[in-house]
């Protein structure tokens, strides 16, 4: 067993500002302190108005455990305001939901495994809240689950039944004022061929019969695959209930669920009204503001006014208000010439995305109860706000300070250079940081300011580090196209190479694909000279032997890569290629089943090798978040290559370029795990090339999970991090190679980070 010390640790963001998915508001009805949000790979986030910034509740979340990352649905106590439930789970078929539950505004939380299917980042997850409080007793919970039907707790959440009376298993909201509960689903129960049933349902028994309530006439949307309103969302005013329905539209990503408001594309959105009677539900009044092709799933009521917004909207969503519950309205937010779209952050702006207004999955709206004037919407890229409504041009900003639910695919510290931190993210590109906390331009993006997205890998010589090579995806608007982009600037500026076609008809069609909207660019590895690049081609997440190229003049043309197996024949199944920091003419190769591959010849032709004893037979094969492993080349040492491989633990190769030897050691032992490394400054003012490296990761060693650092080489480790400093689901490390002590942590979760020594 390695011997452990603990050293205290802070930890702090490089600053993003939102950049992802919220996909949902709740307001406490009576304390004017109390909001939250929920994301769709963040967590769970708290407003503080003293600060004006968001607060995030999953910090203490592992990387063993990553379902509190992934919220559903999030419920308030009316009665007792510190009081916060909330479920999640991840994408596992046989996997349970998880309820949270805090006593405390969420600074702490007690959990309960649920018997029931849930994930927070499936399509629907920007529909209504499918967990509700009842309002006549806080001890009862109501769950309109994802695929199980409606359940319900009579002990605070303790233990759960399911509601047989429910005809639908497929549920989308849940809400529960005076005698009504009333549960929307996907219609998929009374299904008859492409045409869903009713998804709209109420009890006055408290859950013991349901009937179906009458929907909004629907109109068939030629090239849909599934036809048919769904319920999104509702909202009450003490005289109405309010529904917001929507319909899947010919270009939807996923209607097997029957989910529309996020799916890709949605048409024939209602908004309807229905009178609150006694024990029954008046006839719908559809009082959709306009109609069109595009869904509508935003809707809230609040002191006298009325909101919605649209989803999916051709010409751009756009935002609605009326003051007189729906008989008529006025427009407040649409693209950029309709109200005033106020961006703070950077990368929000116009000129960085096609000169067009970024709002997208625009699936929740709603209105401070407690500040008049005041409303909030989300987005795919975070949170903004207005705080005045009812002026004739409602101004709107993005508000997303403290919010930090971008998806860091990788992290760099380069040793020298303009740069400090290059971080490979998901969506919004990449970022090139010279100030860890400042905020960046927008730096991953073309000479006219339309910003590259997703950048999986990168890759630079550490004799030129402002010679930057980036693996893109072209953006939505197809103003860029993906492939390979280099700077020799810092990442001031970025030029894409020309595609290298003609190397075969497989090849041609598969640099077509990645020349368009939204596709993975592979990886890429440049030579410790510069001139050499090794770009693997992805067919989706695989890197395939087949697809490997080299450019021996820094990216003007490019040639097949040959990849041998150990009897000397062409290699059938998937390599990463990593250069070596100080042998040009060396690049190695790693398989997916721990296949291990050494090129002598700059990349021209890759020779598998035995690997060591014990070497094991990890995926390295894949990029983007299914990537599970890492890589570090140290520098200054030719030949060193530190690896994460998941369950085998820590590795260090070493290739003898004298006596062309590959040779092996595992430095974590045996049972211990360790998910990604990064290189660092082995000692205070020291220098990183010429003297051992601090060796920072993030594992299971002597079964406890954490982040910790080794100065030699894992004889001993420090420990760096409480367990309130686990950040969820981490996808790279890197140490800082300038300023000891520092190192990058690139979360699924919560963000980009660093930690420092207290």
């Amino acid at each position: 067993m390695i011997p452990i010390l603990s050293i205290p640790y802070e930890y702090r963001h490089l600053p993003i500002g939102g950049g992802g998915y919220v996909t949902g508001f709740q307001f406490h009805p009576t304390d004017p302190r109390v909001m939250y949000c929920r994301t769709d790979i963040g967590g769970v986030y708290r407003f503080d108005y003293d600060r004006q910034q968001w607060i995030s509740l999953i910090d203490h979340v592992s990387h063993e455990d990553l379902r509190e990352a992934c919220p559903i649905s999030l419920a308030l106590d009316p009665r007792d305001p510190g009081r916060l439930y909330i479920v999640s789970g991840l994408w596992n078929p046989d996997g349970n939901a998880l309820l949270t539950i805090s006593d405390n505004d969420g600074e702490t939380f007690r959990r309960v495994e649920l018997p029931v299917y849930a994930h927070g980042n499936l399509h629907g997850r920007g529909a209504g809240e499918r967990l509700v409080v009842d309002c006549h007793d806080s001890s009862v919970l109501w769950f309109a689950t994802q695929k199980d039907g409606l359940w319900v707790s009579r002990d605070e959440g303790s233990t759960w039944t399911p509601v047989d009376a429910m005809p639908e298993t497929a549920c989308t909201m849940v809400a529960r004022q005076g005698k009504l509960l009333l549960v929307g689903t996907e219609g998929i129960a009374c299904r008859k061929d492409d045409y869903r049933g009713n998804s709209l349902y109420a009890s006055y028994d408290g859950g013991k019969t349901f009937a179906p309530v009458p929907q909004p006439a629907y109109e068939t949307v030629e090239g849909s695959k599934l036809h048919g309103l769904v319920a999104q969302r509702c909202s009450f005013d003490g005289k109405y209930l309010y529904v917001s329905f929507s319909a899947n539209g010919p270009k939807s990503q996923n209607v097997e669920r029957g989910y529309t408001c996020d799916s890709g594309d949605c048409s024939c959105g209602r908004i309807a009204r229905y009178a609150l009677l006694p024990d029954s539900l008046g006839m719908p009044e559809d009082i959709t503001p306009e109609y069109g092709n595009w869904g509508f799933s935003a809707i809230d009521a609040r002191h006298g006014l009325l909101i919605t917004a649209t989803i999916h909207r051709q010409d751009g969503d756009a935002i609605y208000v009326s003051d007189d519950q729906g008989q008529s309205w006025r427009k407040v937010l649409h693209g950029l010439h309709t109200g005033c779209m106020d961006f703070r952050l950077s990368y929000m702006k116009p000129c960085y995305n096609g000169g067009k207004n970024l709002i997208h999955w625009l699936t929740d709206v709603k209105m401070d109860p407690h500040r008049p004037g005041t409303a909030w919407f989300n987005t795919g890229t975070g949170t903004f706000r207005t705080r005045n409504l009812q002026e004739e041009t409602v101004v709107w900003q993005d508000w997303c300070d403290g919010m930090e639910e971008t998806v860091h695919i990788n992290v760099h510290a380069p040793a020298s250079g303009r740069v400090q931190v290059l971080d490979m993210i998901g969506d919004l590109g990449g970022f090139a940081f010279t100030d860890v906390d400042k905020h960046c331009d927008n730096s991953f993006d073309d000479a006219e300011g339309n910003r590259y997205i997703t950048c999986l890998s990168c890759d630079w010589p550490d004799a030129d580090p402002d010679h930057i090579a980036v693996t893109a995806r072209g953006n939505w608007t197809g103003r860029t196209k993906g492939g390979l982009i280099v700077s020799r600037d810092g990442a001031k500026t970025w030029t894409r190479l020309a595609m290298p076609m003609g190397l075969g008809d497989e090849l041609d069609a598969l640099l077509t694909k990645i020349s368009g909207v939204n596709t993975n660019a592979g990886w890429v590895a440049l030579s410790a000279n510069g001139s050499t690049y090794m770009w693997a081609l992805p067919e989706r997440i695989a890197l395939h032997t087949r697809y490997l190229l080299v450019s021996h003049d820094a990216g003007a043309t490019f040639q097949r890569s040959q990849v041998l197996d150990l009897n000397g024949k062409p290699a059938e199944g998937l390599m990463k290629p990593i250069a070596d920091r100080c042998l040009p003419h060396v690049f190695y190769g790693f398989g997916e089943a721990g296949q291990l591959y050494v090129s002598t010849d700059g990349g021209d032709t890759f020779r598998q090798r035995v690997a060591p004893a014990g070497f094991p037979e990890a995926n390295f094969g894949l990029v983007d978040c299914a990537d599970q492993t890492e890589i570090r080349a140290a520098a200054g040492q030719p030949g060193d290559l530190y690896i994460a491989t998941g369950a085998g633990g820590l590795w260090k190769l070493h290739y003898d370029a004298a006596s062309d030897a590959l040779t092996g050691t595992r430095l974590t032992p045996e049972g211990d795990q360790v998910f990604c490394v990064g290189l660092g400054l082995g000692c205070p003012g020291g220098d990183y090339a010429s003297q051992p490296k601090a060796l920072y990761f993030n594992g299971s060693i002597g079964g406890t999970y954490g982040f910790y650092r080794s100065f030699d080489e894992c004889a001993t480790c420090q420990k760096l991090n409480t367990d309130r400093q686990m950040f969820g689901r981490i996808h790279s490390i890197d140490g800082d190679k300038r300023v000891f002590g520092r190192f990058f942590i690139a979360t699924g979760s919560t963000g980009l980070l660093y930690g420092v020594e207290k």
